[in-house]
């Protein structure tokens, strides 16, 4: 046979252990409430013209109701739907819960519904060089911190 060192009784024990959290972790994931109910009679929709936004609102809360002067950039709409998050995208039909992961699936949606408010750049804009900018090729001797620790790494003073 062969001897029981203690790093084959290590090994063991961490086999066994590894063993023990597989289980429970199985077994949590087997038990786990992963949906969340809700009353697909309460669901509203929000359009702003292009998209449409089918919602249920979670914890009894009331339906939204768009602001009335509208929203002026993407940022603005995305922010309003993030002050305003108990609510899902509508389970599909027949359906009266959303899994729990709704707001991943929401941010997305919303993030469809705010496109219509992004501000659209110009792809062919250049940047001018500002004239006051004085930094030069001549100025490499000046230190600028050399990254990690301030100068105390192995290579801090290397001039390349």
């Amino acid at each position: 046979m062969f001897r029981l060192t203690s790093k084959v009784k290590i090994a063991a024990a961490l086999a066994a252990g590894a063993l023990t959290l597989g289980a429970a972790g199985a077994y949590a994931a087997a038990n786990a409430n992963n949906t969340v109910t809700v009353d697909p009679t309460k669901s509203f929709s929000l359009s702003n013209g292009t998209t449409t936004l089918n919602l249920v609102p979670l914890n009894n809360k009331s339906a939204l109701i768009l602001p009335p002067a509208g929203f002026t950039n993407a940022g603005q709409c995305v922010s309003w739907f993030a002050t305003n998050r108990d609510y899902a995208l509508t389970p599909a039909a027949g359906s009266k819960t959303v899994s729990k992961n709704y707001h991943g699936k929401l941010v997305s949606g919303v993030h469809a519904f705010c496109d219509k408010y992004a501000t659209k750049t110009d792809s062919a804009e250049t940047q001018t060089p500002d004239a006051t900018d004085t930094t030069d090729a001549t100025d490499s001797a000046t230190t600028h911190g050399n990254g990690h620790a301030n100068g105390h790494g192995k290579h801090a003073r290397q001039t390349d």
